[in-house]
């Protein structure tokens, strides 16, 4: 199996732990972004960067490198020394800042982004139980309180969408032949979450069920009796309403 949902990993099968400093850091990275009015995939979209590393940076794992520091500190309205040190650093004024934009601003920063750790190496993924960030409510959503958002890792299922992309995933519209879904597998003997992994169904039997990827193209069959639960990602027509 490959592809799936992560990002750089930032929540890796290891023991690192950020230091206080820079917990501080990346939680006040986080306030600022939301105090000028901006979910995650929004600034990194406006820096040219993916949205994991945009997380890394406020969950205190990595810090911004020092020739993103300035249009960073551009778009938060805050001095570019404050974004690297320790010291506080203020709010900046919303609609006073370049980064404020009227027509997205009215939507609710609601839905929560789940978070994964890398499983194997071909890129499957486990969820890991966190809620790591929350992004815009597209119009479509509007009434709809458990979908999800989850990042694409790796490029299996490129051009359709890339390393570092996101998806919203409905877990209760049913999908058919012609979604692309995200299949997790049966928990482990252990009880550990089992694997999962973002496809294209393809098709669909009482005991089968046939997915494919785009790169390298590849369609394979998985037995129903290892499926845990099969997810929608909800389309850009589904999202906005139309």
């Amino acid at each position: 199996m490959t592809d799936a949902v992560s990002y750089e990993n930032p929540y890796p099968m290891t023991k690192k732990e950020p230091s206080p400093a820079d917990k501080r850091r990346g939680q006040r990275l986080r306030e600022l972004r939301k105090s000028v009015g901006l979910d995650i995939t929004e600034l990194a979209k406006m820096l040219g960067i993916s949205q994991p590393a945009v997380s890394q940076w406020e969950m205190g794992l990595t810090a911004p490198k020092r020739q993103t520091v300035a249009r960073l500190a551009q778009i938060l309205g805050v001095p570019a020394a404050g974004l690297l040190n320790d010291d506080e650093v203020p709010a900046a004024n919303i609609a006073a800042s370049p980064a404020y934009h009227a027509a997205t601003a009215a939507l609710p920063i609601d839905v929560p982004v789940y978070g994964v750790a890398v499983g194997g190496s071909d890129g499957d993924f486990r969820f890991n139980g966190q809620v790591v960030d929350y992004v815009r409510r597209p119009p479509g959503i509007a009434s709809q309180r458990n979908v999800y958002a989850l990042w694409i890792m790796g490029d299996s299922m490129s051009p359709w969408n890339k390393d570092g992309d996101l998806i919203y995933v409905s877990p209760v519209r049913p999908p058919i032949v012609g979604d692309h879904v995200v299949i997790q597998l049966q928990d482990t003997a252990d009880g550990e979450p089992g694997l999962a992994m973002v496809k294209l169904l393809v098709g669909k039997t009482p005991t089968q069920l046939k997915l494919a990827q785009y790169n390298p193209t590849r369609e394979f069959n998985l037995a129903q009796t290892k499926v845990k639960s099969v997810h929608k990602v909800l389309s850009l027509r589904e999202l906005l309403g139309t």
